[in-house]
């Protein structure tokens, strides 16, 4: 993921509104946006509603036994696929079916992490 530098105009724009506890939306510094959280029909899928935004997840798992030789270790895959929309730092790029985003991998089960863009 590239970093988005902040022009001075947004630097000092950011620092005033966190000086005088104020957001764009009219919320104050505590304020929290309304949440609601509902399960898919599919097992491992939920959408969370938080204010305007909304986001969809998918989770899954499969138990695999480990190698006879490494009988206390194991593998675990994750992939996080986000879109271009989420961030400007999310550069666009064909993943499954006409998605796109940034993508990580990791995880060895042995408290080791590789990320990897794709």
């Amino acid at each position: 993921m590239k970093d988005t530098p902040l022009s001075n105009c947004e630097r000092d724009f950011l620092l005033k509104a966190i000086e005088e506890k104020k957001r764009l939306d009219g919320r104050q510094t505590y304020d929290y946006r309304n949440i609601k959280i509902t399960f898919g029909t599919d097992y491992g899928c939920c959408f969370v509603d938080l204010g305007k935004t909304r986001v969809m997840a998918q989770v899954s798992c499969e138990l695999v036994a480990p190698k006879e030789t490494r009988p206390n270790e194991g593998i675990l895959f994750f992939n996080i696929e986000l879109s271009p929309m989420a961030s400007p730092a999310f550069e666009p790029e064909l993943l499954g079916s006409g998605g796109g985003g940034w993508r990580e991998r990791g995880g060895r089960g042995d408290g080791s992490r590789r990320s990897t863009k794709k």
